[in-house]
This record gives structure tokens, sequence and C-alpha cells, in this order.
């Protein structure tokens, strides 16, 4: 264990984030030392900060220059997040795949065939079960994974997990008895393309047959290529999504950030109504560039080719969750739960500044006349959403009391747990600080630790991006995650746009690199490189890194890792005690790619703590213990302020199995074979939560 690694990764003063301006601002204030053991911190009493940056080249912030009222910014972005309305179909929100935790916990027509393989040919193949007949007796039942085929429309079952299988799960080089690329991910809409926005709850779209999420040539929703993680906590994080795509600077346009060419928004000035574009730059905002990202999602919640103003032309007008019970005693919602509900033109009227809305004459958006408010509603979905996402703040779990000197809150074995997350476990490497993940807005306090230099298994140095990691749960040829690259060319990854910079080139990221805080130096004859030239290139480590998710409330947020591909806190345990799932010797990455820049080196890219942990049968069940109750908040648990919600329902699956489906009957909006949806029905909870009579939510097993 690198212990200097780990203690500047892990540490930092609660109070720091808090004060996240003035500690800018304030030359007397020094980073704290760097204590020479890693720690955990409680999240009691922090925030997520306020986004704020440049708009044409001012400087602006949320609450000056874009937010008229913080509640009711928070209300519109509630109702949004829940509102069925606001998928092309007139059934999918947001929150269909965010409702449970956080997360998606849905068991049926959730796999995908693992579309992001560089692949082409085995891309679009769901893959099916097969016999070994010489498994032992106690692994059997995983060889034919339940007798089903999965595939479009199939109910998962609890013996489809883990999706990767070993005759002993103990020894990671033991006989393959099952593994598939197949994803659990999320279902969202019917493959269709968008012709315009309908007054009726829904679009008009032409449908298409589509030849993967089909059974028996009947159209099924199509389902995501990664799994959903959970929305609270996410406003901490300097990136969102498992690649990073969404931007830490919001351009109120797109996810992308400042790479995206056409980004902008429409404001007006005291001297004229008349709207000009302008170029938005907000920092500290990768949730409001997440929240952008799947309403104009083809497979998520939209037809393909709808535009964000199209949205808003057919929402602006609506009735704020008309299809929706609200609880008189919501949180947030209980204003607006008695008869007569406002629009959504009501409440951006209320949330946000008229110089967003108010302008007197049309303006075009890819060529295509719309109002101000129209243009303008992807800002205002992806900062209302993000305004209501910084109050989803999960931190009472009882490791915040345990910290805060209540040591009752925690058992033994807990306790036991916490020691072996610190230690043995080497959990705290890439799960630090108060949010339980490296990935966190934390390291917005050191930009420059956004980039690190280690020592990979290989004995061999490389750069990386802190809190993205490649653990090897699959092969990297199957989703490059971090190492992927945006429509314009750039890549996701900060290493990669560092390395170009090096080389003569820009970053569409900002940056601040100090070198000479990298745990590995470049070489023992040169300890600190900043006064390298450019045109040098180094290593690096991205590809197939995800972003490491949060642990708080893990117990709720199953099935895991990006691919879905475990359904317990055990079954994720085995893995990381056998040393994940690569074969040969520790060195090997049978995961990973042959880097073409080290000669003759078969070079990996798996994050060095990978590595056998030793662990026995009660240590495992210690740390599960820990993250299992320890790092559950009771509130998230029990659905209480602030995580009470609206009515929702939501598709899951369609009726029938994977082997026919029922069709849906004609009618002027389905004009291609599709099949009939089977739903999930959530109550309106308010503030104080569930019921007893009820129950607390439950992980995603016990759905199985």
């Amino acid at each position: 264990m690198n212990i200097s690694r780990l203690a500047r990764l892990t540490f930092w003063l609660p109070i720091a984030l808090s004060v996240h301006s003035a500690w800018a601002a304030d030359p007397a204030v020094v980073d704290p030392p760097v204590p020479e053991v890693p720690s955990l911190q409680s999240l009691r009493g922090m925030v997520p900060p306020d986004p704020s940056g440049t708009e044409g080249g001012r400087k602006v912030d949320l609450m000056t220059d874009y937010v008229l009222n913080r509640q009711a910014a928070i209300l519109l972005g509630k109702a949004l997040f829940w509102d069925m309305e606001i998928g092309s179909d007139g059934s999918t929100a947001c929150a269909s795949c965010h409702y449970h935790a956080g997360v998606d916990h849905r068991i049926t027509n959730q796999l995908n065939p693992g579309q992001a393989h560089t692949n082409a040919n085995v891309a679009s193949i769901f893959n099916k079960p097969f016999v070994a007949s010489d498994i032992p007796g106690d692994v059997a039942s995983y060889a034919t994974l339940s007798g089903g085929k999965g595939g479009p429309n199939y109910t998962l079952k609890k013996t489809d997990f883990p999706t990767h299988v070993l005759s002993n799960p103990l020894e990671r080089n033991s006989p393959i008895v099952y593994s598939t690329d197949d994803v659990v991910g999320s279902q969202g809409v019917f493959d269709a393309n968008f012709v315009k926005p309908n007054q009726a709850r829904f679009d008009k779209c032409t449908q298409q047959p589509d030849g993967i999420f089909q059974v028996g040539g009947i159209n099924v929703r199509r389902s995501t290529g990664r799994n959903a993680p959970s929305v609270i906590n996410a406003a901490f994080n300097v990136r969102n999504f498992w690649d990073g795509r969404a931007n830490n600077v919001f351009n109120g346009f797109s996810p992308f950030g400042n790479r995206d060419p056409d980004a902008g928004i429409y404001v007006t000035s005291e001297r004229s109504t008349v709207a000009t574009k302008v170029r938005l730059a907000l920092n500290d905002a990768s949730a409001a560039s997440q929240a952008v990202g799947p309403p104009g999602s083809p497979v998520e919640m939209s037809c393909g080719g709808r535009t964000f103003a199209d949205i808003g032309r057919r929402m602006l007008d609506t009735l704020m969750l008309k299809q929706q019970r609200i609880s008189s005693t919501d949180s947030v919602l209980a204003p607006v739960s008695g008869a007569r509900r406002p629009t959504y033109r009501e409440l951006i009227k209320n949330a946000f500044q008229p110089r967003l809305w108010n302008a007197t004459q049309n303006v075009l958006v890819g060529g295509v006349p719309y109002t101000q408010m129209e243009a303008n509603f992807p800002l205002f979905f992806g900062l209302a959403i993000q305004m209501y996402e910084a109050t989803l703040v999960s931190d009472q779990a009882p490791i915040d009391a345990y910290l805060q000197g209540d040591h009752t809150a925690m058992n033994a074995q807990q306790v036991e747990g916490m020691n072996l997350f610190l230690g043995k476990g080497k959990c705290v490497n890439c799960h630090g600080g108060p949010e339980l993940t490296n990935a966190a807005s934390r390291l917005l306090m050191h930009p420059r630790e956004r980039i690190e230099r280690m020592v990979m298994a290989d004995n061999l140095t490389t750069l990386y991006d802190n809190g993205f990691y490649n653990t090897g749960v699959r092969p990297t040829s199957e989703d490059l995650a971090l190492g992927g690259a945006d429509a314009w060319g750039n890549p996701w990854s900060f290493t990669r746009q560092y390395n170009s910079v090096l080389q003569g080139g820009r970053s569409v990221d900002p940056l601040d690199v100090d070198v000479c805080t990298f745990e590995a130096p470049l070489s023992a004859a040169i300890p600190c490189d900043a006064t390298l030239k450019p045109n040098v290139g180094f290593r690096d480590s991205v590809d197939g890194a995800f972003k490491t998710p949060t642990l708080r409330n893990i117990a709720l947020t199953g099935p895991y890792f990006h691919n879905g591909s475990r359904s317990t806190l055990k079954q994720v345990m085995e893995f990381y005690n056998r040393g994940g799932d690569r074969r040969g010797e520790d060195a090997n990455n049978t995961s990973g790619f042959e880097h073409p820049a080290v000669n003759q080196h078969n070079t990996s890219n798996l994050d060095p703590d990978m590595t056998a942990l030793n662990l026995t049968p009660d240590e495992i069940d210690a740390l599960v213990k820990f993250m299992e109750v320890g790092l559950t908040d009771p509130r998230v648990a029990w659905e209480r302020a602030p995580f009470d919600h609206p009515s929702l329902v939501i598709p899951q699956g369609h009726i029938g199995d994977e082997n026919a489906v029922t069709q849906r009957p004609a009618s002027p909006k389905v004009t291609t074979r599709q099949a009939m949806d089977a739903s999930l029905n959530l109550k309106p909870y308010g503030a104080e939560g569930r019921p007893a009579a009820e129950g607390p939510l439950q992980p995603f097993y016990n759905d199985l």
C-alpha cells in the first residue's frame, strides 16, 4: 500500500468545500497538513458548491446572474426530474432510471448486448448460456443461468449473477463456467425518429423496426449499455457518467462543456429585449451537464433527432407532473400539490432571471425559430436539476455519526469492516474522502490532482485520471469508457489532453497540472519533471477506466459495477479478494490493451491495487456489514426528506417473456409492431417517508 498516495487522496478538512470561494480568495489560507495515514471523514455539513464561471467573457455566478429564487429553482428541478412527460413517449422520466436510492432496480428487459464493444461484429449479439458438464455440484446451478436465454424482455434471476462465473470464486485462474459481455443497463424508449412535438402527452415520431431490441419481430424498449449510477451525492462529482463525459463545465446546452462548438445560451439586456447568443462556462456543474444528456438520447428518453428546444416547445405550457400524484407533505412540492398546478412556463419565470426568457423575438436554433424560453430550456433544465440534486446529500449514515465521536453508531463487526476498508481491503485507495469516491469535488480544491502518475502492476510508470480506474471487471475492448473521445475527436481523459499539451497541442478542459506532486517520479534522475520540454509523451492508463462510484448507500444501489454484473456485495468482494478476473500471473492483464508506445512489453493499464487481498470469510463478512449498515443513510432507505418523491409509473419490460410478447393494439401513435408495457407503480411519499408497515427499500438481490 502506498501511504503517500492514500494520504494525499483521502484527506481534506470538512470545512473546505463550504468555504471554497473564500479559500481561493484568501492568500493567508494554506493547504491543511497531510497526515501520515489515510482516514475517512464525515460528510455532515458539506454542500456542493454553487456553479460559477463566465458568460460571454464576463464573470458570473449562479445566484446573481441566473437564479431568481433558489427554492423555486429546486422545486422546478424536482418536478422536471420526476415528470414522465419529459420522455418522447410521455411515460419516461429521469427518475425512471433513478427511482430506488438514486438507481434503477428493474429486473425485466434490462439487458444490453454490450453495444460499447469495439468489435462491431459482436456488439449486437446477446450471449446464450452454455452447459459445462464438469462443474462441481456447488456451482452447477450457474451453468445454465436459470435455463433462460437472456436478451430482450428477459427477467433477471438470482442465478444469473455474477455474469462471470468461476468454478472456484476464490481463484481467478480457475476454470470459467460462464462469462458474457451482456450488460445490465436501463430500459428507455422504443426505436423511433422525431417528427415534431405534439400537444398530446407524447411527441409525434416515426416508429421503425428494431433489429436488436425485439422479440419475434415485435419491438421492445431499448436498454442502455451501462448500469445507471446513483444521483444521490452526484452533485459532488467533478465529472459525471461512467466515462466522465458530463463535463465539470456546464455550457447551458449539452453535456460537453467547452468541447461543443455550437453551445450557447440566449440573453437579453437592459438596453434590448432582442436575445443574443453567448457562450457559457459554469464550473462545478457536472450534475447540470449530466442532466441534459438523457432527455435527448434515442435510447434513454427520446425519439431520435429531438432537440431540447423541441422538448421546451412541448413542455412549457404543460402542467407540472400532470399525470402524477404529489404528497401534501412533500418536502419540496407540497406548495403545488393542490388541485391547480402551475405550468413549466410559470415555474421558470418564478425561478430564473427575466433576461433568460423575456425576449420579444424568436431566435434561431439549428436554423429553426424558437422562443427564447424554448431555446434556453436546456439551461433551465440543467441548472434546476443540479440545484435539486444538490439537496440530495446523504450524510446521516452510521459512519458519519461514528466519525463525529458516537462510537455506539456501529457495532464491533462494522468497525472491523471499516478498519479493513482502510487497510487490508484497500477500498479507500479509490473510495476516499467524505464522499467515498476519488472522483468527487474535493479534487476541485487541488486541480493538479486530476492527473496522477503511478507505478502499475507491470512495474512501469503511467499517467491516469484521478478517480477513474481500470479494475478489469471486463476486457477493455468491450468498453473504452474514459479512453473514448467526443464527437469532435477530443479525448474524454484529462491525461490524454495533458499529453497533447506536452506535444504542442491543446486541452479543451481547464487543467492545472503540477508534475512535482506526482506520486511516482519519471525516474530517479528526474525527481520532478517540471522542466521537461514539449514533444514528450507519457504512457497513460485510461482505456477501460471508469469513474469510481460512491459507496454511500451501496447496499441499496445494486446491481454493481458499470455492467451491473454483480447482484450482492459479497459477489463484489469475491471479485476483489481474488484480485479481479484477469488470467495468469499478477503482472498480466488479459483484460487490457497492449500499449503501442512501449516496445515488446505486455503492458497493463490495470490498477496496481488489483492483487489478491487474502481476506478471510469472516473479514469479507465484516467488510460487507460495514458497507451494508455503516454506509446506509436511513433517510434514503425510508425515502424521507429530501429523498421523498411524487408517484411514478415506470415501464418494466413487456407483457410476456423473452420468447414471446403481447403486441400493442394498432393506433395512430404506434405505426410498427410494439410490445405492450408492463408497469411498476411507485407511490408518492412525503417528507415523513415510507410507512413502517411497508418497510425500507431493499437491496437489488431481494427483488430478483
